[in-house]
């Protein structure tokens, strides 16, 4: 099923909070302007967002330990943002030597302050083992402590533990539910994971145009996955008349965004004569192109 482009827990530790533009600018403008903004009565969110412009580096020279400097006044005057930050620096070694045991010391206590993106993080830690042993239920709890403040990364990962049976009880149903959730909040790869339960029936009657539907919702914001899942149900005939060029033309998508399945069923349609391109490039793991007509060649 988890055949998708998702950032895995493994690869990304924390998500950067956003910030608006606009206060970046506030901070930014005040910075080039030469006007003082920070004093004895800067307010602990002000001091916050000059250390996230430093740390961004947008409209003002990235400059980490500056950074680190201005996230410490917050946190030590109880900005739980500030204290996430000050966590992620220790995390990534910026403005800091890297420190595991301190970056996690900092996102408890923001996560413990209601902040839902080190609540997310801290969830990320719990499930890596980083600074402290894995924990399926910890994961879980701080994971839905952040979905419970509307976080959607942290929806569509208890979407998974539900999905896996990974520190739950594993119920199809929930998993929906926390899926759709998600996908409510826009995100890509729940939406193709719903897709996913109704192509599959998980929890669900199966319903082919229903998994079309929600395929198509995040091919189009560009999730190759389900650029490739839209191709299955071409090739296949799944919901949709059984057509092998549009089948190609998705699945040509998701190969073009380095998805390697993909670019193996493009092959499968060339080899089995279904479709005649020989233009088309297929890329190897090793990012070898070959057209479809070296293939047939090779193949004679």
């Amino acid at each position: 099923m988890y055949q998708r482009r998702i950032i895995p827990l493994t690869q990304s530790i924390f998500l950067a909070t956003v910030l608006s533009s606009s206060l970046i600018t506030s901070a930014c403008s005040a910075e080039y302007s030469n006007t003082p903004i920070l004093s004895n009565q800067s307010t602990p969110t002000e001091i916050y967002k000059l250390g996230l412009a430093y740390y961004e580096g947008d409209s003002v020279p990235e400059d980490d330990d500056k950074a680190f400097e201005l996230f410490q006044k917050a946190a030590d005057q109880g900005y739980a943002p500030a204290k996430h930050y000050l966590g992620i620096m220790y995390y990534e070694g910026l403005g800091v030597d890297q420190n595991y045991q301190k970056a996690f010391e900092w996102v408890k206590q923001a996560a413990n302050q209601g902040d839902s993106d080190a609540q997310f993080d801290l969830g990320v830690m719990y499930h890596e083992g980083i600074a402290v042993k894995q924990d399926d239920f910890k994961k879980f709890e701080w994971f839905q402590k952040s979905a419970n403040q509307g976080d959607s990364d942290a929806q569509y990962r208890i979407g998974i533990m539900y999905y896996e049976g990974s520190g739950v009880e594993q119920d199809y149903q929930k998993a929906m539910e926390w899926y759709v959730l998600a996908a409510d909040n826009g995100s890509f790869d729940a939406q193709n994971n719903i897709g996913n339960f109704y192509e599959y029936g998980y929890g669900v009657t199966q319903d082919y145009d229903k998994a079309f539907e929600w395929y198509t919702k995040a091919a189009d914001q560009g999730l190759d996955v389900a650029q490739l899942n839209i191709g299955g149900l071409y090739e296949n005939g799944y919901g949709v008349p059984q057509d092998y060029d549009e089948a190609f033309e998705w699945y040509k998508k998701a190969a073009d965004q380095g998805n390697q399945e993909a670019s193996n069923r493009i092959g499968r349609l060339v080899m089995n004569s279904k479709t005649d391109d020989e233009g088309i490039v297929i890329y190897s793991t090793q990012e070898t192109g070959l057209t479809l007509g070296d293939i047939e060649n090779m193949s004679q």
